[in-house]
């Protein structure tokens, strides 16, 4: 009797970990993997540090050669074997391999097609040679081209997760990087105010912004770029890269008539099975379904993509394991200043149809006694109804990473804003705090929705403000801060002085009160409503005031301002 055969389309994240999966749940089946590319199993997400020289060994890309996955696993992989044609009714798949076709039949069948570029319609795009990384080959070409050319300028079409990275890795090998962003601003994902800390890093060390424009017209002419954006700015450089984001690889599958979902990615079941019963799909060409909005998502990440894999390869090899889903944990860097998330941002959570809020909070990553602690911000957003966590955006340290992925268990787990104030974290001077950043966040949400928090979110601080400048404002910082820099027209009250300075402080209007990050103008908020005083805290204090300001979220006549 023959041996039942499964055949897995791409072999790089989801493809390789569903054969490696496969080959542990069924030793008895037959396994094939067809990759277009020379390469299976590679560490895509480590090409930029490849390009950098913080990874300086190509084979450190390279996670098993065709041979070495091969014999591990016992499987039977082939390269530069490209499948253009899948037959669900006679259960066959053509492939072509340099100018040869042939047919393989299949028992099961796992798609993991992966994601493609997407490349945008721009004048002179198709006649202009340019750069993108996403394979092995593709570093390969950047790495030779910097080595025989010496450039000392890119521009990166595109400020995504990518586009980042790339401006990072350029930054390491000594090539000025200029970045165009259709969007307001780059990592057009996140919270403007938490992608901050990266914007700043990277004007800091030169690299040039353009947001809000877009590309006209490309050419290439005597190893030299032309960019041409809408706004009629003309840019010169060494070096293009395409960074706009990717789409599902769905032609194959499309044409095979399996069913494409909403995000027009292949729909599947938590078993990651397609509407064809032994035909799977896993990866970027899949559609996720998201724990927190119930929604479907398209979502290129490596994480879900390996997860995936796992579950197709078991489940075709005659398992039984299911997908939950995705929360959307995502991390990106640039050199020291970290931005990542999980779940759901504010935004999405009011679009997802939730009675959704949010609190900022800034603290240290470990104790201030100890030396070296950096800040982390974060932006915690809960459901006012159920009080459950339903997501989180950070900025800081390499912490910051630890705090996103505690809180990616929270909402895997259901927990509220009220458990996080409860949770035991790890604490040590040198390592954490005795209450953990993520403790506070659940500090404030929860004492905001006991009523005891008397927060104010800067935006709505701000749109007071702009309709009446008269307010009254109280800066409860040193006056050493408070001579640094401080809010327009806010008076100076060192919080332990309130109580011997009520006589300044007109009890029959509103008092806004702020600190550096929001716990000192918490103490003062609670003194003075204690006393009778109307008194609110704006939370995030005015570091995060600073950040909205900046980003100019509310408008009006007065606008606020800074005084130095």
């Amino acid at each position: 009797m023959s041996k039942e055969k499964l055949i897995i389309i791409g072999g790089v994240a989801a493809g390789a970990s569903a054969a490696a999966k496969a080959r542990r749940t069924n030793e008895f089946i037959d396994i094939t993997i067809y990759e277009k590319t020379a390469n299976v199993s590679y560490a895509n997400c480590g090409l930029p540090f490849y390009i950098a020289g913080i990874i300086n060994n190509r084979k450190n890309l390279l996670l098993h050669t065709p041979k070495s996955l091969g014999k591990r696993f016992n499987l039977n992989i082939f390269t530069k074997h490209e499948v253009i044609d899948i037959d669900p009714k006679s259960k066959t798949v053509l492939v072509k391999s340099g100018d040869n076709t042939f047919e393989d039949k299949f028992d099961k069948l796992i798609i993991a097609t992966g994601a493609k570029t997407v490349i945008p319609k721009i004048k002179g795009i198709e006649q202009t040679p340019f750069f993108q990384m996403k394979t092995v080959e593709d570093v390969d070409q950047i790495k030779e081209f910097i080595e025989k050319n010496n450039p000392k300028s890119a521009i990166i079409i595109g400020g995504g997760y990518i586009g980042v990275e790339i401006a990072e890795a350029l930054y390491h090998s000594n090539i000025k990087a200029t970045i165009i962003e259709a969007q307001k601003h780059i990592l057009p994902n996140y919270s403007h105010e938490i992608v901050l800390a990266i914007e700043d890093k990277m004007k800091e060390v030169g690299v040039n912004i353009h947001t809000e424009k877009f590309v006209e017209e490309v050419s290439y002419d005597n190893k030299h770029y032309k960019v041409i954006l809408n706004d009629g700015t003309i840019l010169h450089s060494d070096m293009l890269f395409v960074a706009t984001g990717v789409a599902p690889n769905i032609e194959l599958a499309k044409k095979a008539g399996i069913t494409l979902g909403e995000t027009g990615a292949i729909k599947t079941n938590e078993y990651m099975q397609t509407n064809y019963d032994f035909i799977y799909a896993a990866g970027d060409a899949v559609e996720k379904f998201h724990i927190v909005s119930k929604q479907y998502v398209f979502l290129p990440l490596a994480g879900p993509a390996n997860r995936e894999g796992r579950v197709a390869g078991c489940n075709a090899a005659g398992g039984m394991l299911q997908n939950p889903g995705v929360l959307g944990t995502s991390v990106v860097g640039f050199l020291d200043k970290i931005v990542a998330k999980t779940g759901l941002s504010f935004d999405e959570a009011i679009a997802a149809g939730f009675d959704a809020d949010f609190v900022y909070t800034e603290d240290p990553d470990h104790a201030e006694y100890y030396p070296g602690y950096k800040y982390i911000f974060m932006k915690t957003v809960f459901d006012k109804r159920t009080k459950k966590v339903l997501g989180v955006e950070a900025s800081g340290s390499y912490a910051t990473v630890r705090k996103v992925d505690a809180i990616a268990s929270a909402i895997y787990g259901d927990l509220t804003i009220y458990d996080l104030e409860n949770i035991d974290f790890c604490y040590a001077p040198p390592f954490g705090s005795a209450r953990d950043n993520i403790n506070k966040a659940g500090f404030v949400a929860a004492n905001q929705d006991r009523g005891e928090g008397f927060g104010i979110k800067p935006q709505e601080f701000i749109e007071i403000y702009n309709k009446d400048c008269s307010i009254q404002i109280i800066d409860v910082r040193t006056k050493l801060e408070y001579k640094a820099y401080r809010f327009e027209k806010a008076k100076n009250i060192y919080v332990n002085d309130i109580r011997s300075h009520l006589s300044e402080i007109d009890k029959g209007r509103p008092v806004y009160i702020y600190c550096a990050v929001g716990f000192r103008g918490y103490l003062a908020t609670r003194f003075l409503r204690n006393l009778g005083y109307e008194a609110f805290n704006i939370i995030g204090g005015i570091e995060a005031i600073n950040r909205i300001k900046r980003f100019n979220f509310v408008g009006g006549s007065n606008g606020c301002c800074f005084k130095n």
